[in-house]
């Protein structure tokens, strides 16, 4: 069930293999919890507003002088990159996916191992690091030529409580401070297996309708668990031991939330056609909410924030390219995912002063590379 198989950084349970580890601490986040928040109905107003005051000071400049052009939107840079990824049209092609995640240590993080979300009482922090490179075949299907095993890029704080806390939950395994070990050993996958509202072999080539497709996959989704969940042998009913909350919070959410969730986590749609990848960003354009946060460089940085996550979207529009992105917690459950009931609140995971400004609790970043 895909809910319950989001495990951070499990610790393998099965025999050793040369897989084995890369299996369990490849499954991505699932500490972190997402309330739904209401669609912003209230871009379009914004942007009458911001329109208004640009016709307003436009009277205002006097005749001669050169007025300061307006920015372009998010929508402008995520409909420009995807016209770049169309007219490469490059096929196959290989993506190098390199992904951070954010461990706290220390105060309300010791019942998280082996790391927490909490920034508020933290005595350490580190950041580990991993990395994939796949490749796109044509029949949507896509294989992994290279891997970089899990490792500690950068530690923050006390660093001997790091220390302590990795060595004590990986062992000697992971060795702290170690070169990763790397594999070229070629797997194979069947990129149909993963879930995606809209399938990358199956998708309407219109924004507006691959957008509506998204919306409505997500809401199947959410019936079909449910539906999977009430079946399952457990403690209480789903309705109040928190499990049918962890559903929804995958996918009662809006589509620009979920997509840019998607982009983090999901291989399929990074190895996608042109095509698709250049619909996904159109339909992102017109899911809302999304705004500029730097657009000065070749790199645009476009961001989008809910109650409880702040999301940052770095594009290049000339070069067709999705560069990064990355995901900073605002609020996270005080307790495991599965001791907690649907009336839990979320709290503040707050900010801690060793830590240096802008780290992303999650990030994945892309490079991409024709074949051939």
């Amino acid at each position: 069930m895909d809910i319950l198989d989001t495990v951070r950084e499990m610790k393998p349970t099965y025999a050793t293999s040369s897989q084995a580890p890369r299996r369990a601490l490849h499954r991505e986040i699932g500490r972190t919890r997402r309330r739904p928040v209401g669609r912003v109905v209230a871009v379009s107003v914004g942007g009458t507003a911001v329109a208004a005051v640009a016709v307003t000071a436009s009277l205002l400049i006097p005749p001669g002088v050169v007025g300061v052009p307006q920015a372009a939107s998010a929508s402008t840079y995520l409909n420009e990159t995807a016209a770049s990824i169309r007219d490469a049209v490059v096929q196959p092609m290989q993506v190098t996916i390199t992904t951070h995640h954010l461990g706290m240590i220390g105060g309300p993080n010791e019942k998280f191992l082996p790391f927490g979300s909490f920034r508020t009482g933290a005595t350490a922090a580190v950041v580990t690091e991993a990395s994939d490179t796949y490749v796109s075949n044509t029949d949507h299907t896509y294989s992994q030529t290279s891997h970089t095993e899990l490792h500690a890029a950068a530690q923050y704080g006390d660093e001997s409580a790091v220390e302590r806390a990795w060595t004590s939950y990986y062992g000697s395994e992971y060795p702290i401070g170690a070169a990763p070990a790397t594999s070229t050993e070629v797997l194979e996958y069947e990129a149909a297996l993963e879930f995606l509202p809209v399938s990358p072999s199956d998708f309407p080539a219109d924004p507006a309708a691959f957008l509506a497709a998204w919306e409505e996959g997500l809401e199947a989704k959410l019936v079909a668990e449910k539906a999977e969940a009430a079946k399952m042998p457990q403690d209480g009913e789903p309705e109040n031991n928190g499990l049918y909350e962890s559903i929804e919070a995958e996918y009662a959410v809006p589509a620009a939330e979920h997509m840019l969730n998607a982009l983090g986590h999901s291989v399929v749609i990074l190895t996608a056609s042109a095509e698709y990848r250049a619909t996904f960003l159109e339909a992102l354009a017109l899911a809302g909410g999304i705004t500029v946060e730097e657009g000065s460089s070749a790199n645009k940085v476009l961001g989008y924030e809910t109650d409880d996550a702040r999301f940052r979207l770095t594009v290049n529009p000339e070069d067709g390219a999705i560069v990064k992105i990355e995901k900073f917690l605002l609020r996270a459950l005080p307790e495991l995912w599965n001791t907690h009931t649907k009336d839990d609140p979320l709290v503040d995971v707050g900010s801690a002063p060793f830590l240096p400004a802008n780290v992303p609790d999650f990030s994945a970043s892309f490079t991409s590379l024709p074949l051939g």
